[in-house]
């Protein structure tokens, strides 16, 4: 069987309230080994902890099977709502995503143009309330957090049990 490789990418400076949703995904993972415990093939998810680096992080990401890129998405809705979005859009400015838009885009965008595209990608985020300085999440997004962690494993679980990577 080939070795399938996912990858979990959360954006986001810690120091800007909900902006630093991608990180504290990242850690809550790190954190709590129980919830990669739930996924058919957990050693098969790499965790990248990107902050608001753009191309440096395509080493990371090329050849996978699956890519979630979790980040804070201003897109005019309720602050805490889950998005959830095609890759593919994101590329084409389909969507308004936070402050390093840029180097989202731009990195999504190096990987399609050098064929280095994953099998699938997801960008996974919630709608902030507030980008400012501070060191915690504002209380909609932070009691959305649960709910997109579930997001991101159904996803995770789904593309194991197809690509039969399940261990």
């Amino acid at each position: 069987m080939t070795h399938r490789r996912y990858g979990i990418l959360g954006l986001g400076n810690r120091i800007e309230q909900d902006e630093a949703l991608g990180a504290l995904v990242i850690e809550r993972f790190r954190d709590d080994p129980t919830l990669m415990g739930r996924l058919p093939a957990p050693d098969t998810v790499e965790l990248i902890d990107g902050g608001t680096v753009g191309l440096g992080l395509m080493p990371y990401l090329t050849g996978l099977d699956g890519l979630l890129v979790v980040d804070v998405i201003n897109n005019n809705r309720e602050p805490g709502e889950l998005i959830d979005l095609d890759g593919l859009d994101v590329i084409r400015k389909d969507v308004v995503m936070s402050v390093h838009d840029l180097g989202a885009g731009e990195l999504l965008g190096a990987l399609y143009v050098m064929e280095q595209w994953p099998r699938r990608v997801r960008v996974i985020g919630l709608e902030p309330k507030f980008i400012g300085l501070g060191l915690e999440l504002t209380p909609p997004v932070a009691a959305a957090l649960p709910g997109l962690i579930q997001e991101l494993l159904r996803y995770l679980a789904e593309w194991q049990r197809e690509d039969g990577a399940a261990g």
